[in-house]
């Protein structure tokens, strides 16, 4: 739930709004506000939708509430010019402020780590807030600390963390049955934000787009 004053304005996805309040105007746009030259394709790439519905309030005292698609808890990243994040494809939700939204290339890693190839970098002040599956869990990397994840429970990271994706075990027997052939590995200092479900496969198809983009 968001409080807006006169000509505040949320950029969301398309289809999460649960209720608004009556001097809330509501436009469709390409890409996402103050993202530069963030274009459509691009935000497709990162896993979002091409359009964003922007909510912009009229009047003093208005309220924006959001309801994502997944069954899970509500990230919000408030930022300050002091700390960056990446977001994972499909964790955006909406964002509020001046924040810079761009897509990154995540490199060779990104194909097989489970969650695309690029990356959703946000910078600059507001907040930007993230949708997950399940319940969040903060961890907090000190420098030089290593935490293993499933990339397909990340939802957001510090710019400050490193990643590699590296393999989970030490054979390709202990690989196949286990089922963890790669995982990424995540070093510190910085915050890992990471949820505790994966949303189902959507077949195989799906796989393989995903691994594209």
């Amino acid at each position: 739930e968001i409080d807006l004053e006169q000509a505040e304005t949320v950029v969301a996805q398309p289809d999460s709004m649960l209720s608004m309040t009556g001097s809330i105007q509501l436009k469709a746009a390409m890409g996402r506000r103050g993202a530069g030259k963030l274009s459509g394709f691009k935000s497709m790439l990162g896993g979002e939708n091409f359009f964003t519905a922007e909510f912009s309030a009229k009047k003093p005292g208005q309220t924006l509430t959001l309801a994502p698609d997944t069954y899970g808890d509500i990230l919000p990243l408030p930022l300050d010019h002091q700390e960056s994040f990446y977001l994972t494809r499909g964790s955006y939700l909406a964002n509020i402020g001046e924040c810079d939204l761009q897509i990154k290339y995540g490199g060779i890693k990104g194909v097989m780590s489970k969650k695309g190839l690029f990356l959703l970098h946000a910078s600059g002040t507001g907040t930007v807030f993230c949708q997950s599956y399940g319940a969040l869990i903060q961890r907090d990397l000190v420098a030089g600390e290593k935490f293993y994840v499933d990339n397909r429970f990340v939802v957001a990271f510090t710019d400050t963390i490193e990643y590699q994706l590296v393999k989970a075990t030490d054979t390709l027997k202990d690989s196949l049955f286990s089922g963890e052939g790669l995982v990424n590995r995540y070093t510190g200092p910085g915050r890992l934000f990471y949820q505790t479900r994966a949303k189902p496969s959507g077949g195989w198809l799906t796989q393989l787009f995903q691994a594209a983009f």
